[in-house]
């Protein structure tokens, strides 16, 4: 028993360096390029809320404590990439950069419609969770989240996937950022299940948070692959 506290623990601070880390890169690149150009906005702002929506369902669940301090710190990264959104775009608008894809050559003609379609998601499932708390008994709420969260995260890897395909190009995106987080889903479902002896009630708790993070790790690969296949698009 005493093992297995221990390598969770192992596990989930390495994961919770990994996710301290990981957007480094990106925010870094964003920073030397002077644009987000290449990065799906719809990727961050789902990737936002499904951080929400993780804490809020860890809470309530009472989860492992890095289970709740990681999406407390994702909510503060997101907010610094969605800053450079803001701040790039900004500049561009003011002729002083680049006008940005955020999703694709189409969205860039409506930046402001996708945003609402977001906003409007985000505000959705507030006010579902809301009705939740006040009908269902808190358990249940939490795992709702917790699930939602999962899907949201799988749906956000969506738009950057669609994004890379159509442009037949990755530029503009960190590959050691999606290497990190590929990292970091692993060693976070492995603290999970060494924690202790995977009980039915036990895995019945975490497995939304399981499949967040484990479904994610697939999707991670199909970007790395694309980093592979489009390598001489631009210029490395």
């Amino acid at each position: 028993m005493f093992v297995s506290v221990v390598a969770s623990n192992v596990f989930g601070y390495v994961s919770l360096a990994c996710w301290v880390f990981v957007l480094v890169p990106q925010v870094y690149l964003n920073h030397k390029r002077k644009s987000c150009a290449g990065v799906s906005l719809a990727f961050y702002l789902l990737w936002a809320l499904g951080d929400l929506l993780n804490l809020a369902g860890a809470l309530l669940e009472n989860l492992l404590f890095t289970a709740i301090l990681l999406p407390a710190y994702y909510i503060f990264t997101d907010a610094i990439v969605l800053s450079q959104f803001y701040y790039y775009r900004k500049s561009a608008g003011d002729g002083s950069g680049e006008r940005l894809p955020l999703v694709g050559a189409a969205a860039e003609k409506r930046p402001g419609r996708l945003a609402t379609w977001h906003l409007l998601a985000g505000g959705l499932a507030a006010a579902v969770l809301v009705l939740a708390a006040w009908l269902a008994p808190r358990s249940v709420v939490a795992q709702v989240c917790g699930y939602a969260s999962a899907a949201v995260y799988l749906g956000a890897y969506v738009p950057q996937i669609v994004h890379n395909y159509r442009e037949r190009s990755t530029e503009g995106l960190s590959m050691l950022m999606f290497v990190v987080v590929t990292i970091a889903n692993i060693t976070y479902c492995m603290s999970i299940l060494t924690a202790q002896t995977p009980t039915h009630e036990y895995l019945r708790k975490y497995a939304a948070w399981l499949l967040g993070a484990a479904g994610t790790i697939g999707l991670e690969l199909i970007i790395l692959y694309q980093f592979y296949i489009y390598r001489h698009s631009h210029a490395d």
